[in-house]
């Protein structure tokens, strides 16, 4: 079963893209660690079109091999239904069908999708019970309100939509909840105050050393304690 787990989790980090391809007007940073030997985060990017592009990110329920499993599951829908062009809010539709026509019990994901269009400058959100973004502009932090019910559950489900014009220097920094329940020795979580701070401190560094600074800052934070759970960070700057 050991041996089964390193190559399930060998075979994830294949699947999983630990860079991000390059994307017209982005720089993009990645960190991704599982909780166990495999992670039920999942995130990808697709290129729609000659210039617009496409970030998946979200979480599958659970932890370990099923999740792994269900992320795959998830992963692979997204290729297929991703370069097709679809707007964010349709593109969770059509996940959330293909999931129920493979229902499994007790499974579901959150999801956020968000289509970035360069030539207009903004970014179209749809989310699917996922953590909406932290974005950093001029010292302040904004967390958009854009909420979803998970794919996998329920039938006929719509999605919202949200347009956030985008500004040269801005951070888009998309983070699991592995990253704000991590536990310490005195088991207080590291929280949401600690992650907008360690944004603040580091917005002016480059998208990989934000995504960096964070693995840094968690270990220092969990000292002894192991890794709570799945913990994934994603940071986007936009360039002039």
């Amino acid at each position: 079963m050991e041996q089964d787990l390193k190559a399930a989790r060998k075979l994830q980090r294949i699947l999983i893209p630990r860079e991000a391809p390059d994307l017209r007007g982005l720089s993009i940073g990645i960190r991704a660690r599982p909780a166990r030997e495999i992670s039920g985060d999942v995130h990808d990017f697709f290129e729609q079109g000659e210039s617009d592009a496409v970030i998946t990110f979200g979480d599958v329920s659970g932890k370990g091999a099923a999740a792994a499993l269900y992320g795959a599951l998830v992963g692979g829908l997204l290729r297929t239904l991703a370069p097709r062009r679809y707007r964010p809010a349709q593109l969770l539709k059509a996940l959330n069908e293909a999931l129920l026509e493979r229902r499994v019990d007790a499974q579901y994901a959150t999801l956020l999708v968000a289509l970035w269009e360069p030539q207009r400058k903004q970014f179209v959100f749809a989310n699917a019970g996922a953590e909406p973004p932290l974005i950093y502009r001029n010292g302040e932090v904004i967390r958009p309100k854009i909420e979803g019910v998970p794919i996998g559950l329920l039938e006929d489900r719509e999605y919202d939509v949200l347009t956030f014009p985008a500004q040269p220097g801005d951070i888009f920094l998309f983070f699991s909840d592995g990253v704000e329940d991590q536990l310490n020795e005195k088991e207080d979580h590291y929280s949401r105050t600690r992650v907008t701070k360690l944004l603040r401190k580091h917005a002016a560094e480059p998208a990989q050393a934000i995504a960096d600074a964070f693995i840094t800052a968690l270990d220092q934070y969990r000292g002894s304690m192991p890794i709570t759970d799945d913990q994934s960070i994603v940071a986007v700057r936009v360039l002039g």
